[in-house]
């Protein structure tokens, strides 16, 4: 089982606008459940603004599974949160490195991959952010989430017709993966092709119903296509993770 909670960055010098409406996401699976629990206890903490306590759990958490890859996301998304409210540097080398010990024991942790992706363009490294990602999609060619990340951090810095070729490679790669019809939905939506987006968001909503606000995007899309309207477009001193921060992978 899953809990999704969104983290929006407050820091208004953070360069990447649209990463900073990412939705980070805190993550109770893990192998047993004893581990389980703790994270969901880090995860209540975390959301009221507890940190330090919910760090404490997390740390739990490892303690009974020392390669639970979701605590150790759940550590760096609270160190990352903590260092961009602080302007603490040191908190933001511990969520890379704690990023990065998390994709060690699930190579294929998509908001892991997201969270530090986002990371990197906001200290000033789109170069590696962007390596991170592509080295990601050709070691999992079969894997549509990679061209996902791509695409959002092509649109980030305007380039549009980038974002477009991810997008269409992550449908072509699996043409049941919601997220990236809605992508390509948005896109084709800004640049005012209200039909084709109107069809790719019906398209993802088909795949997953579970998507709450698609239904009224769709009804208002389907209003404009009928009237001919287009659309106008202080925290604990433990440290969990090693200094090899990138392991290769920017």
């Amino acid at each position: 089982m899953h809990q999704k909670i969104d983290y929006r960055p407050t820091d208004k010098h953070t360069r990447c606008c649209l990463w900073a409406i990412i939705a980070f996401s805190l993550y109770l699976s893990g192998c047993g459940l004893t581990a389980n629990s703790w994270n969901a206890e880090g995860v209540k903490l975390y959301e009221t603004g507890h940190f330090t306590d919910a760090i404490e759990r997390f740390q739990y958490a490892l303690g009974t599974d020392e390669e639970n890859s979701d605590a150790y996301y759940n550590l760096a998304v609270t160190y990352h949160q903590m260092g961009l409210q602080s302007k603490d540097q040191g908190f933001l080398k511990e969520s890379e490195a704690l990023y990065n010990r998390c994709l060690d024991f699930d190579g294929n942790h998509v908001d892991c991959h997201r969270g530090l992706a986002v990371l990197l363009a906001q200290t000033d490294r789109k170069d590696k952010a962007v390596a991170l990602l592509t080295n990601w999609s050709q070691d999992r060619p079969h894997l549509a989430a990679p061209h996902i990340e791509l695409a959002r951090i092509a649109q980030e810095y305007g380039d549009q017709q980038a974002a477009r070729l991810h997008l269409e490679k992550a449908c072509s790669i699996d043409k049941n993966d919601a997220r990236a019809w809605k992508a390509l939905a948005a896109l084709n939506e800004a640049e005012g092709q209200t039909e084709v987006a109107l069809a790719q968001y019906q398209r993802s909503y088909l795949l997953d119903n579970q998507q709450t606000q698609l239904p009224t995007r769709i009804a208002s899309l389907n209003q404009q296509v009928r009237t001919g309207v287009a659309n106008s477009g202080g925290a604990p001193a433990t440290r969990v993770a090693d200094e090899n921060l990138s392991r290769g992978r920017y």
